[in-house]
């Protein structure tokens, strides 16, 4: 229990630490794309700068070479992705959002720290559906961009998903063998939840002291 305690404690005071608003913002610095170039580059920073966002895609990756059941993973959740910023775009608004994706990152960490028996719970459908909770965040960036902004911004952030959370899960199995890849899996899982438990807090004080 202290292998996982630990890590989820050390997360929380790490980006507690650095965290700032400046994360909840993608990379034009609130700043609507312009043109394809400009969405292209914001798609494909803001899944980086949102440390939230990033540490799921990795979470997932490392899931995909744990569980072995599908390397497909990543893709149904990028695809997910795309998805929920389309129906963001199209006016399909999904309520509150922004805690269902901080309670989705809580869980898949979670699910990663305590093992087999948890980990069983989390199919190809959960995360095609953390994929367009996540995609709905991503929309908030280019809602009321033109149309080719949009595209480049599609594509920006679907291509720097499938590498980081691609990259994570082969990382784990060249890094990693048995045993050893099983016992990281948990402690990755331990920060990713950690990570998750921190922004549901900054959230939750954000909501109920606006002004500070």
């Amino acid at each position: 229990m202290l292998s996982i305690i630990r890590p989820l404690l050390g997360s929380a005071i790490a980006i507690f630490s650095v965290a700032t608003p400046a994360l909840a913002h993608h990379a034009l610095g609130g700043r609507q794309p312009i043109n394809f170039g400009e969405g292209f580059f914001s798609g494909l920073a803001h899944p980086i700068i949102n440390f939230d966002h990033f540490a799921f895609i990795v979470a997932v990756g490392v899931f995909a070479a744990v569980t072995q059941a599908s390397k497909f993973q990543p893709a149904w959740f990028v695809g997910g992705t795309i998805l929920g910023c389309l129906l963001m775009l199209s006016g399909n608004a999904i309520p509150f959002n922004a805690w269902l994706v901080h309670t989705a990152l809580l869980a898949l960490g979670l699910a990663l720290a305590f093992g087999k028996p948890c980990m069983r719970f989390v199919d190809t459908g959960a995360f095609v559906l953390a994929g367009i909770l996540h995609g709905g965040l991503y929309a908030q960036a280019i809602v009321g961009s033109v149309t080719v902004s949009i595209s480049g911004y599609l594509l920006g952030f679907a291509i720097i998903q499938a590498v980081v959370a691609t990259g994570a899960m082969f990382a784990a199995f060249m890094l990693w063998r048995g045993d050893e890849l099983y016992a990281n899996a948990r402690v990755v899982g331990g920060m990713v939840a950690g990570v998750g438990l921190t922004v549901m807090v900054q959230s939750g004080v954000a909501a109920m002291f606006p002004n500070l």
